[in-house]
Parts: C-alpha cells; structure tokens; sequence
C-alpha cells in the first residue's frame, strides 16, 4: 500500500511540476546553474555538516516516533510517504526538465551512498510506528507479535528503534563524508 501512495506522489509531483515549471524553474529557482556552480568548487568540512545533516535526517523518524503514540500515528505515516512521494516527483521532473539525462544521473549522485540505508530505515520506522500506534490502540491489527508481558513487548519495541537510529546514523556519516566528494565530481559534468 505504501508503495502504491508513494508513487502515486511521485507522479502527482511530476504533474504538480510540469504546471509550475516557470515558477520553480525560474533563474532563482531549484537546480539553477549558479547553485551548481558553487557546488563545483565547494569544500565540504564534514564534521561541522554532520550535525546538521543528523538533525536534518532525525526530524521525520522523530516526528513518527512521537506521533506513534497517538492514534494518528498510522494516518501520519501515510500522509509521510505521500509527502516523500510528491517530493521525489518534484525533485526529479525538475532535474529532468533543466538538465535532460544528466539530470538523472545528477539526482543519483546527490542521493548516493546513503539512500541506500536511508530508505529501508525509513521502511522500517514506517513498519515501527504503525506497529507502536496498533499496538496502543488496535491490538488485533498488529502488524508484529504482540507479547502479553509488557515489559517483553517494550524491549522488541526499543530493539527495533535503536536498530533503526544506528543506521540512519551511519547514513548521515556517509552522506557527510563520502557524498561530497561523489557530487563535486559529477557536478562537474554540467
């Protein structure tokens, strides 16, 4: 079901785009070839962007952490992925409407190596906090087995989100370390 909404994002972005390409297109607008520019010579200092990159990537698995415990929580991990999906929309029309093919290979350098570990943490967390919100407020939809003893039932719980935190961790580090250098080198392309 997720994937269904989420491409049925990626494509209501694509629309949403097309229709607003003069708007979010502009010379100001994303992907113009001045932001591009100093991402050519930009020297990334690592250390000082991974905690912005940390605070960045957390907020989402946050705010799903925090909404899991409402009965919200499962209507709000589908509103996320809806977003997540107009955004991807949006974001690639846009590459593919300034720069062609390239445009692709550019959103590919700027989401590599760490989407790769990002995007089934945020699987997983999707998987956690509907899981935490039935769990609360419909046992009988549960998605994982739900133990009798509480206590059981907190630690399965607590395993899986610091499972789920220590990757989107080393996501952020990848993203702050090894990210830079791969998109200075294909912006170089353009």
């Amino acid at each position: 079901m997720w994937m269904c909404i989420f491409f049925g994002g990626i494509i209501f972005g694509a629309i949403l785009m097309n229709l607003g390409a003069a708007f979010f297109l502009g010379d100001d607008g994303i992907f113009n070839l001045s932001s591009l520019n100093r991402i050519r010579y930009l020297k990334v200092d690592s250390s000082s962007f991974l905690p912005y990159v940390i605070g960045q990537r957390i907020k989402p698995f946050l705010f799903l952490l925090l909404i899991s415990a409402t009965s919200f929580g499962t209507a709000a991990a589908y509103l996320l992925v809806a977003w997540q999906g107009i955004a991807t929309g949006m974001l690639m029309t846009a590459a593919v409407i300034r720069f062609g093919i390239k445009g692709i290979l550019l959103i590919l350098a700027g989401i590599f190596p760490q989407y790769l570990l990002l995007f089934p943490a945020g699987i997983m967390m999707l998987v956690w906090c509907c899981q935490n919100c039935s769990v609360r407020y419909n046992p009988g939809k549960s998605l994982w087995p739900v133990y009798g003893n509480r206590r059981k039932q907190l630690w399965h719980q607590m395993t899986a989100l610091i499972w789920i935190l220590c990757v989107v961790l080393i996501a952020c580090v990848l993203e702050c370390y090894v990210n830079p250098i791969l998109m200075t080198d294909v912006v170089k392309i353009f």
